[in-house]
């Protein structure tokens, strides 16, 4: 079954072009506070670009398509030529919108800014006026409301700004009010920084950036060389697209993940659906490193973090790596957004969960312990355990994820953390062994995740595996809507009728189905590659999977994909991009077993 992320991101590209376009009105005041009958003009230009943009949509789609980002294109065009008369303006949006944007296919095709080719037209057949703004104090908010919007292409803006300003130092003409009026912020975070035309990587960003903003203003100082700058840079980004580098933002280490709910770990009670009791206070009974791996592998304890592994087997695995510097890392992070139980687990068994790793060192030596948590309060270790807290951030809990950011160590793709030395366990299953080898009791039962999206509410329940999952969750949620299991809220997936709670079962929930809008309008903002673990071009996969060229994904390595669904959950269309990855993966994972199997 598909798993998708069941929350997504409440922007999109229509509400960033709205906020946009609002900066643009900003700018627009003091124009049309010096001079008011411009904004009848203005609305007459508005009016005129939403149309051509609404009848080339309908034309390419066959349906309405939201047509706000003509609306930024006609504000931009209305504040740099205001000398320029109304036919003049409704020419060049024309030229912007026609040209510059649908010939080429639209939002997300063209590669060339509308707005910089309409401008850059316009100046060829009328008198532009330069500098294009009044040096008003009013341009202050529209410069600091202008900043978040550097965000999408950091380097393209930042090249621009300094290459501006380099301009003018050298040409002797720098000054706040220069700034002000030559729009060193407006061009550098409105105009270059349009995803669809700029490259996100850094080096060819920065430099192109710099040179568009000190050749431009410094040789010419005209309105036309500006945008023939802009439109400079989409050709470089357009030329270098398929060499782009892994892009850089500051956006991937901040990726948390909306919260689902609000809860306090204290005021969570226990759904016991098993009668088990768990817990046990009187001493380790006295068993060789045989008879311990004899009882975790009769007792079938298996990896409680989602991938259901043999525990036996990994253990024997990091045993015969010949490793002589093992490691052992029990991971309590629980990055996933929507899971609460591993936490959970933590403040109501940590003698347990000690006791686990004492069990564990028994059967082989380590070079280091390391106790894996978000919340370093949760419990009190021993010294032979270091309490390792991790930045909260989304997916810090993935196994090679977190390997890298407890121990430092990278581990290549293909290989096992195992074939290293390195034993990761998540504190379930450390639990799990500790039942198993302290009270000989069987890996049948689980603690995982219930939640209600609609209510915002939250339980951790322990339930037998083989129970059926729409009868659990009618037990706790009675008829709140869609049932969804899973791995996680970021990685679930609609359960059918008769599906039962296996292994790999860590999440329940009822809420409504998610709604991915799959707009065609892909803005090429980049936040799909930015957030994926892996640096995968998602939206390139993406489109190959759309034009059902499944086997030309395995150039962009979308084996690699680990499901998280990061993707998705950013994706400011609303596309269901992690679907797409995973398709893709399974594709080139069957093609290699095949392979395999020829051979």
């Amino acid at each position: 079954m598909t798993a998708y992320p069941l929350i997504r991101t409440k922007w999109s590209n229509e509400h960033i072009m709205a906020a946009l376009f609002a900066v643009l009105v900003l700018y627009l005041l003091p124009q049309w506070l010096d001079k008011p009958g411009e904004l009848f003009g203005f609305a007459v230009l508005l009016l005129f670009g939403l149309l051509i943009d609404v009848a080339a949509n309908m034309f390419r789609y066959h349906k309405p398509v939201c047509a706000v980002s003509a609306a930024v294109t006609t504000a931009m065009l209305e504040l740099l030529t205001p000398g320029v008369p109304l036919w003049g303006r409704l020419l060049g949006v024309s030229f912007a919108l026609i040209i510059g944007k649908h010939i080429w296919g639209g939002t997300g095709k063209n590669p060339f800014n509308p707005a910089a080719a309409g401008l850059f037209f316009m100046s060829i057949l009328f008198v532009v006026e330069f500098p294009p703004f009044y040096a008003a104090v009013l341009l202050v908010p529209a410069m600091l409301f202008s900043l978040p919007f550097a965000g999408f292409r950091p380097f393209a803006a930042g090249g621009m700004i300094l290459g501006m300003l380099a301009a003018m130092l050298t040409s002797g003409e720098l000054s706040i009010i220069n700034m002000l009026s030559y729009g060193v912020v407006f061009w550098g975070c409105l105009v270059i920084t349009d995803p669809a035309t700029v490259t996100p990587d850094p080096l060819i960003g920065l430099m192109s950036g710099l040179l568009a903003g000190f050749l431009p203003l410094y040789l010419s100082g005209t309105v036309w060389a500006l945008a023939l700058g802009i439109l400079a840079v989409n050709t470089v980004s357009a030329v270098t697209a398929d060499n782009r580098g892994k892009a850089i933002s500051l956006a991937r280490l901040s990726f948390k993940g909306r919260k689902p709910f609000h809860y306090s770990i204290d005021e969570v009670k226990l759904i016991d659906a098993v009668g088990e009791e768990t817990g046990y206070n009187g001493e380790m009974p006295e068993l060789s490193s045989d008879q311990i791996m004899s009882r975790i592998r009769e007792n079938n304890v298996f990896g409680f973090g989602g991938a259901a592994y043999s525990v036996y087997d990994k253990i024997m695995a990091v045993m015969s790596c010949g490793s002589k510097a093992g490691h052992l890392v029990v991971n309590g992070v629980e990055c996933d957004p929507g899971l609460i139980h591993d936490k959970w687990i933590l403040k109501r068994f940590p003698n347990e969960i000690l006791h686990g790793i004492d069990i564990i060192s028994k059967i082989m030596s380590f070079e280091s312990i390391v106790l894996a948590v978000k919340d370093g309060e949760i419990c009190h270790v021993p010294e032979s355990v270091k309490l390792h807290k991790v930045a909260d951030y989304y997916p810090v809990g993935a196994e090679k994820t977190l390997i890298k950011e407890v121990l430092g160590k990278e581990i290549p793709y293909g290989a096992f953390p195992a074939e290293q030395g390195i034993l990761v366990m998540n504190v379930q299953t450390v639990l799990a062994v500790y039942e198993a080898v302290y009270l000989n009791r069987k890996a049948d039962t689980r603690f995982l995740t219930a939640a209600d999206l609609r209510n915002k509410k939250v339980q951790v329940v322990r339930v037998r595996l083989g129970a059926k999952i729409h009868e659990t969750v009618e037990a706790i949620y009675p008829g709140q809507g869609y049932v969804f299991a899973g791995g996680g809220i970021m990685q679930a997936w609609l359960a059918e009728d008769e599906e039962v709670i296996d292994k790999k079962v860590n999440f329940l929930a009822v809420g409504r189905f998610p709604a991915y809008k799959e707009s065609q309008l892909c803005s090429k903002c980049g936040l799909c590659r930015r957030n994926c673990p892996e640096g995968l071009k998602v939206n390139d996969i993406a489109k190959l999977v759309d034009e059902g060229k499944l086997k030309e994904t395995e150039k962009l390595h979308a084996e690699k994909c680990i499901g998280c669904g990061s993707c998705s959950y950013v994706c400011l269309a609303g596309r269901n991009l992690s679907k797409r990855t995973l398709s893709a993966r399974e594709f080139l994972r069957q093609k290699a077993v095949r392979f395999c199997n020829v051979k």
